[in-house]
């Protein structure tokens, strides 16, 4: 599975309307808008559904950490 099938599905699944409403974007931002909409989810899925505090603590500061560093990259190119 590639990353880009990855947030379809995360995207798709979760059953909004937000998703649905993302098909009429043109390609590039309708990819862009989906990824950022399946890492929300993602975020949301482990404040939702786990219930270990250390595990949901240790995933969260995982997302944080990646977001760290890909903002860093994103600034490096801007």
């Amino acid at each position: 599975m590639t990353p880009q099938d990855y947030v379809q599905q995360k995207a798709s699944a979760s059953g909004s309307s937000f998703y649905y409403a993302f098909l009429f974007l043109p390609p590039h931002r309708r990819a862009a808008i989906t990824a950022f909409y399946a890492f929300c989810r993602e975020v949301d899925d482990v404040v939702d559904e786990v219930t270990d505090p250390g595990v949901a603590a240790s995933k969260l500061a995982w997302w944080h950490n990646e977001a760290i560093f890909y903002r860093a990259m994103l600034m490096q190119v801007l």
